[in-house]
């Protein structure tokens, strides 16, 4: 009985919009059109499920700057697997695939680049998003769920 009551209690906001976006560069090797570097311009939605901690579950201003937290750290980066890059040395990376056309081989500053363990496919992406989210979220919320756009109309969802 006492669960019930516990289940009952479980509560969910989410966030989103024009103000959680960021633009990155990626490149999909194995994917016949994405097998170049390319960007977008991607939203994210988050959705938090836990128990109300007084009157809420968090307030929205938190939750918005947490979420604001990780992905200004992806913005107008090269978000790439780490399996990509060949050296890392002297604040630069070296980055190396097989892609459409042939070999790409890349330095950037090590500052241009967001590393995941990965392909950058929005599925991961939106999955890596939502693990950094929860680590950084009170003790009392136990689902996070991040929706992720990949331009118009195109989009994955992530919970964990």
């Amino acid at each position: 009985m006492v669960e019930n009551i516990a289940v009952r209690r479980l509560k969910a906001i989410e966030v989103g919009g024009p103000s959680l976006n960021f633009d990155y560069a990626h490149f999909l090797p194995s994917s016949p059109k994405c097998g170049v570097l390319h960007g977008h311009t991607s939203m994210v939605n988050v959705k938090v499920v836990g128990q109300k901690i007084g009157d809420m579950v968090l307030e929205f201003g938190e939750l918005k700057k947490i979420v604001k937290r990780v992905i200004d750290e992806m913005d107008h980066k090269l978000i790439v697997a780490s399996r990509y890059i060949v050296e890392d040395r002297n604040g630069a990376v070296r980055i190396v695939f097989d892609g459409i056309g042939g070999r790409y081989e890349l330095m950037l500053p090590r500052t241009s680049v967001y590393v995941i363990d990965q392909d950058s496919t929005v599925e991961n992406i939106s999955e890596h998003i939502a693990e950094r989210v929860k680590k950084l979220l009170p003790s009392n919320i136990t689902k996070i769920t991040v929706r992720m756009t990949e331009g118009l109309g195109k989009s994955a969802t992530s919970s964990t």
